[in-house]
């Protein structure tokens, strides 16, 4: 029998991915320590190596999962359930019922809102939820705050756990080397959710991705570039204050050796002088970069 840790080196799989696997799907069911934790046998490991390997291959873990029911890897026939079908029947509108953040962060239930998030990331590819389902929610949040339906905290709430889940995604893309594109926020700002997304978009694409965070100053993003030798920045600008602080982050890229473009992405990207705007669509303005990038006209 093997601990979660054991577990999780033995077949591949993070600690967190192997438990959101066990929560959504249902296809692996460890027995418990007299103290409560989780043990695995090693038909359970098996099964999710083999989930993984299919994950890598190129399936998203609902359909992996929904590959696996029924299977037996060591005598022993895999139950469980598969999580969302993975047609077309949920996209857009029915994701944005089904997912709604705003609906699980006023149940006041930290579970229901952790697995509404890894729901919604789980059910589609990665830049279809982007799409169809993070931006318009975050658009929602937006909206659900101002009307007073969620408070601050239950902002920042939302907040912290796509932020964790983004990281994870972030984290989880190969790093594929090559030219090196800064991503981050001018000083002041803090609304990264959106750039995050972008920047977990541009790594998906092979792209090499430092994520520099929020409230960077101009002499950090300085720094930061001729450290990594980085080929592109990518600064966010969502109102009118960040455009005024992205462009004081151009100024002192500018006269770099070699040179280092500096893109602008948000609401505000046009504001900000010294930067080229990049699209409004997120996953097209990965797209845009990274053909950039490939070009050398980045």
């Amino acid at each position: 029998m093997y601990t979660v840790s054991q577990a999780a080196a033995l077949s591949g799989v993070s600690k967190s991915t192997l438990r959101a696997w066990e929560r959504r799907y249902g296809i692996i069911h460890p027995s418990r320590t007299e103290g409560g934790y989780r043990l695995y046998d090693a038909g359970q490991v098996a099964l999710l190596r083999e989930m993984a390997a299919r994950v890598e291959g190129g399936m998203r873990a609902a359909q992996a999962a929904a590959s696996l029911a029924g299977a037996s890897l060591d005598g022993r026939q895999v139950g469980g359930h598969a999580g969302r079908p993975d047609g077309d029947d949920h996209a857009d509108g029915h994701d944005r019922v089904a997912f709604d953040l705003v609906e699980a962060v006023v149940s006041l239930d930290p579970r229901r809102l952790a697995d509404t998030v890894d729901g919604a990331l789980d059910s589609r590819e990665f830049e279809q939820v982007v799409r169809t389902w993070l931006m318009p929610q975050l658009h929602r949040i937006g909206q659900a705050w101002a009307r007073g339906e969620i408070s601050v905290a239950q902002e920042h709430q939302i907040t912290a756990e796509l932020m964790r889940a983004l990281s994870h995604l972030f984290h989880e893309a190969p790093d594929r080397g090559g030219p090196t594109a800064l991503v981050g926020l001018p000083p002041g700002a803090r609304h990264e959710l959106a750039l995050l997304a972008f920047a977990t978009c541009l790594r998906r694409l092979g792209s090499r991705v430092i994520y520099l965070g929020a409230d960077l100053p101009p002499d950090d993003w300085r720094a930061a570039a001729i450290r990594s030798q980085a080929r592109v920045a990518v600064v966010g600008a969502h109102c009118g204050t960040d455009a005024a602080g992205a462009t004081e982050v151009a100024a002192a890229l500018a006269d770099l050796s070699p040179l280092v473009p500096v893109w602008s992405g948000g609401s505000a990207a046009r504001q900000v002088t010294g930067a080229s705007p990049l699209p409004d669509d997120v996953v097209e303005a990965a797209h845009h970069l990274h053909r950039a990038l490939l070009g050398g006209r980045a």
